[in-house]
């Protein structure tokens, strides 16, 4: 790998370009998404895991020093002055295109997102390092000598991650770039419950779990008992000691320098669009307009009610709305997601090969629900929170289920990892505004496939929608309190409880939230679009082939690709 690396440098520097790809002025596309990609598997290994790309070694850990973080962009600078000098109207085959596609939006945003130095205040309770290392510790090779000893010494690397992570947050500190509050308590809880796990029950302990060696488990219990719990315990005293005090009171983004860049920064990585976060608040409000429009009609069609408030009344004070025990929303979700993989047959020309699972949360993790793509031997879960069944909606339920398995985000994502024709580098990219939008277009495709068995399905899937296109700028650009960000998620018919959450995920990943009906509203439209042009041509397997058939591309691409579609089907008529 390494001496692959050497040869592509020595390819920057002489300007060698592949003549069956570019004109003789310009680098080979291909040449710079091989260079990405071993780049990436070299400096973050553990991402080979969700792209399914052999590892020589499964020993090393993505460093979080400064002089790597440093090391990397200086890669990603020289990679993207290579890649401006490709003119794109000279890529001829569909392969160079999506793979210029991916790579020039991925190294663009991400230097955008440079301003908002994230590293210097990652205190998050889903997405920092512990998330990372424990969903690295479900997929670790193991099952012979050799790999038991990689294990160990990659995770002896932890205790030395943590302390750089601390040191990190040190210098954030001074700098003015820190986590609210509100966020750090979360964290600080988080780690309060994994420290207070007997040891053999630890989230840390999985990799032993996994492997049948009684001597492998006792020094794995060592390792985690004398260096990865102490360390572990130092970072939540330092949480609780030196950080929370001097963590932002203020939870918008624009209280960090540079904050208004962040945030649009953000608002980038997250959609692939342009689009400013005022735009955004603007075009979420006539959403939701519209939607509270549609929903008083259907209120009238099925409760005899045309009050918007009354409709979602009607719905929250039912008791037949709601689940008795965390039993009732297992085995409701699985009768649903083996229903809905069932019609999909009907909209679908080609599904995946593989299925997925459902997988409670465990008591040290949080969240309403979600999506984990299979990864290695592992399965695709479909997460789901069993606990206080009393508050959980069914019609809510429904939505999510299908919006998170099938059609959503398993027949996506699953059907993503079978491309076989398009560059690796897609297998390490995907584009939320894509992949959330999708999901959100298939709770829309779901009642057209009448999968939903709730009235309050049909009203739930309409009251959220584009609500967190509003809400989220809503709290970072327009000023919003916490009161007024969860009454707005809460008047949809949300649970409080889940609205707390999105909250919380709003602060601590800004412009998230927007992705999902920046992308849907996108899709929505293509569709739209391509019923309109072409009536009574128009076939729905093969719109959604072409959707899926090219990974998680960015919108604007998406956009293309749709449009050349439309006008190769109408000259075929």
């Amino acid at each position: 790998m390494k001496i692959l690396l050497v040869v592509i440098t020595i390819f920057f520097v002489s300007g060698c370009t592949d003549q069956s790809h570019v004109t003789s002025s310009e680098p080979s596309i291909t040449d710079l998404a091989d260079a990405y990609f071993f780049r990436v598997i070299e400096a973050h290994p553990e991402y080979a895991y969700y792209a399914d790309v052999p590892l020589e070694t499964h020993a090393e850990f993505s460093s979080n020093s400064l002089s790597s973080i440093k090391l990397w962009e200086t890669f990603e600078d020289s990679l993207f002055t290579e890649i401006k000098k490709i003119d794109e109207a000279h890529l001829i085959s569909r392969k160079d295109k999506i793979t210029y596609w991916f790579l020039y939006e991925d190294l663009e945003s991400s230097i955008e997102m440079r301003v908002c130095h994230r590293h210097l205040w990652n205190v998050d309770p889903e997405s920092s390092w512990l998330g990372i290392w424990l969903a690295v510790a479900q997929v670790q090779p193991l099952g012979t000598e050799e790999l038991r000893n990689q294990a160990l010494a990659r995770w002896n690397l932890l205790p030395q991650a943590i302390e750089t992570e601390i040191e990190n947050l040190k210098l954030g500190m001074s700098l003015g770039y820190t986590m609210p509050k509100v966020i750090v308590s979360k964290v600080m809880d988080q780690m309060t419950t994994l420290l207070e796990c007997d040891i053999d029950n630890s989230p840390f302990m999985v990799p032993a779990l996994r492997d049948d060696d009684q001597d492998f488990y006792l020094q794995w219990q060592t390792l985690v008992s004398q260096k990865i719990l102490p360390a572990v315990e130092d970072y939540h005293a330092f949480l609780r000691d030196e950080y929370y005090s001097s963590a932002r009171e203020n939870v918008s983004i624009l209280d960090l320098p540079h904050g208004e860049q962040c945030y649009q920064a953000y608002i980038r990585k997250f959609t692939s669009t342009n689009k400013t976060g005022t735009e955004i608040y603007e075009l979420g409000q006539e959403i939701v307009a519209r939607n509270k429009a549609e929903i008083e009609i259907l209120g009238q069609e099925l409760y005899g009610i045309d009050n918007f408030s009354e409709i979602i009344s009607q719905i929250n004070n039912n008791p037949s709305n709601f689940f008795k025990t965390g039993q009732e929303i297992l085995e409701t979700n699985e009768r649903l997601m083996a229903k809905a993989k069932n019609e999909c047959s009907h909209w679908f020309s080609t599904l995946p090969a593989s299925d997925v699972t459902i997988k409670p949360y465990q008591p040290h993790e949080t969240g309403s629900g979600a999506y984990e793509q299979a990864s290695g031997p592992k399965p695709a879960y479909y997460r789901i929170n069993l606990s206080h069944p009393e508050k959980q909606q069914k019609g809510s339920n429904e939505v999510l289920t299908f919006h998170e398995a099938y059609p959503g985000h398993h027949v996506q994502i699953a059907l993503e990892k079978e491309i076989k024709d398009l560059h690796p580098i897609v297998k390490l990219m995907s584009f939320t505004s894509y992949v959330e939008g999708w999901a959100r277009y298939c709770e829309q495709l779901a009642e057209e496939m009448e999968l939903y068995e709730s009235k309050s399905a049909l009203i739930s899937r309409r009251a959220w929608p584009s609500r967190g296109m509003v809400v989220d700028p809503g709290i970072h650009l327009m000023g919003w309190t916490r009161q007024q960000a969860v009454d707005y998620m809460t008047e949809s018919g949300m649970n409080e409880d889940v609205a707390q959450n999105l909250y919380f995920r709003s602060i601590a990943t800004p412009a998230q939230l927007t992705s999902y009906d920046v992308g849907g509203e996108e899709i929505k439209a293509l569709r739209r679009l391509a019923e309109e042009e072409l009536g009574s041509k128009f076939d729905i397997k093969i719109f959604h082939e072409k959707i899926l058939s090219n990974g998680a591309v960015p919108l604007n691409p998406l956009r293309v690709i749709m449009l050349e579609w439309i006008d190769s089907e109408e000259k075929s008529f």
